[in-house]
């Protein structure tokens, strides 16, 4: 009986350690009603709108301030590349002045001072 209760704590310890691992950087869960990707313990959620794309970045599920931001986007649709720059948007938003069309590829590439560039895929 003893070893089965111990078997029990340590499943239960272990799905814990999992479960906290998982959550640590965030939820991935869209906020803007945009596609959601994790890349270098930061999340990334892309945002299609009319006639532009916002980008918003949190980090550990905080809002990350995007003025120190350097990003750029390729967009790969219908064998043309179009590309564009992101400006801070104020909080943790960026925008580009471009459209992502359905079945576009999109690539974007974020640094931040010294630090590697992030880069992020995207399909639509």
């Amino acid at each position: 009986m003893k070893a089965i209760i111990k078997l029990g704590l340590i499943a239960l310890i272990t799905s814990a350690m999992f479960v906290s691992n998982v959550l640590a950087h965030g939820s991935l869960e869209p906020i803007h009603g945009g596609v959601v990707k994790e890349a270098h313990d930061m999340v990334f959620e892309l945002v299609r709108e009319e006639k532009s794309v916002s980008l918003y970045v949190r980090d550990h599920g905080e809002a990350y301030p995007t003025t120190e931001l350097v990003a750029k986007l390729v967009v790969l649709a219908s064998k043309e590349k179009s590309e564009a720059s992101f400006t801070p948007s104020g909080g943790n938003k960026m925008v580009a002045a471009i459209i992502i069309n359905d079945g576009a590829k999109v690539l974007i590439r974020v640094s931040e001072g010294d630090h590697h560039p992030i880069t992020i895929r995207y399909s639509f």
